[in-house]
C-alpha cells in the first residue's frame, strides 16, 4: 500500500511510519520540520525501505491547502497512487480556557479540525482510484465525553469523531472507508510535561507503538473487514467508551468530574 501520514516526524505518527515501513509499505512522512523527518528516517526501521525507494519525506503544514496538494503531487510521483491516509498530525494546549494563550488554542483548532477536514477533502479523489482507499483519522478518548483541562483539545476530537461518523457514510458510495482510533492519553512529547488531573489520576497506560500497532494494523487490514467506525485503544478507553453508550448523562458527567477535575 501507498501510505501518507501526517504529523510523522515524532510521536505516533513516526512509530507507525517505521511498522508500515518494515512490513514492506510504501510511506510518505510528512511534517512541518524537514530537519526533524530527515533525522527521523535515519532510524535502522527505515534502512530497507530507503534502499528500495519505499520512503519519503516533505514539509506539509495540514492548515494550507496548496501545502496538501504538494504532498499529494509527490506521493503520485513517486508511488504512483495513494491507498491510505493517516491524518495523525495534532496540538494539545491544557489548562483552564480562560487561563490558557487565545492564540494558541486557535491554532489548536486549526491543526485538529481544520488540518484534518482538508486532508479528508483533498485526498478523496485520489483515495476513490484504490481498490482499498482508507482515511484513517487519530481522535482521542476525550471525543467521548467533554474533558476539563483540555476542553479545547476535547472539542476538536469530537469535531474528528463527527466528521469520520459523517465521511464514513459520505465516502461509502466512492469506496472510501473512512474510520478514527481513540486512545486515551500516550506517552510521547506530545504529554511530557502536560500537567493534567486526569492524567495524575489515571496515569499514562500508553505508548506511541500501542497505537501505532493498532493505526497499523486498520490502515493495512481490506476494507470489508472493517466493521466499526471508532476502534479504541487500551482498555480504559474501551470501557469508557461502553460505558457511554449505555450510561445516563448526568452519571458520564460525574464520573469525568472525578476523574478530571480538581
Amino acid at each position: 500500500m501507498n501510505i501518507l501520514i501526517t504529523g510523522a516526524s515524532r510521536g505516533i505518527g513516526l512509530a507507525t511510519a517505521k511498522k508500515l515501513a518494515e512490513k514492506g509499505h510504501n510511506v510518505g512522512l510528512f511534517a512541518t520540520n524537514t530537519a526533524t523527518l530527515e533525522d527521523a528516517i535515519g532510524d535502522k526501521a527505515f534502512k530497507k525501505a530507503l534502499k528500495k525507494n519505499r520512503v519519503i519525506i516533505g514539509k506539509l503544514d495540514v492548515t494550507q491547502p496548496e501545502l496538501w496538494d504538494d504532498a499529494i503531487t509527490q506521493m503520485i510521483d513517486h508511488f504512483g497512487s495513494i491507498d491510505a491516509l493517516i491524518n495523525n498530525a495534532g496540538v494539545l494546549v491544557s489548562g483552564t480556557l480562560p487561563t490558557t494563550d487565545l492564540q494558541k488554542q486557535l491554532a489548536l483548532v486549526d491543526v485538529n479540525c481544520k488540518g484534518v477536514l482538508i486532508g479528508c477533502h483533498k485526498l478523496a479523489p485520489y483515495l476513490a482510484d484504490s481498490t482499498n482507499g482508507k482515511i484513517v483519522n487519530v481522535s482521542s478518548a476525550s471525543a467521548i465525553y467533554g474533558q476539563p483541562e483540555v476542553a479545547a483539545y476535547s472539542a476538536s476530537k469530537f469535531f474528528v469523531r463527527g466528521l469520520t461518523e459523517g465521511l464514513n457514510i459520505e465516502y461509502d458510495r466512492l469506496g472510501i472507508k473512512v474510520i478514527d482510533v481513540m486512545p486515551l492519553w500516550v506517552k510521547s512529547d506530545m504529554t511530557e510535561d502536560l500537567s493534567v488531573t486526569s492524567i495524575e489520576r489515571l496515569g499514562i497506560n500508553l505508548n506511541v507503538n500501542d497505537v501505532a500497532k493498532t493505526l497499523c494494523k486498520l490502515t493495512t487490514r481490506p476494507n470489508r473487514k472493517l466493521k466499526s467506525t471508532h476502534y479504541s485503544v487500551g482498555m480504559p478507553a474501551k470501557v469508557f467508551q461502553t460505558l457511554s453508550q449505555v450510561t445516563p448523562d448526568p452519571v458520564i458527567r460525574w464520573v469525568n468530574t472525578k476523574v478530571g477535575a480538581k
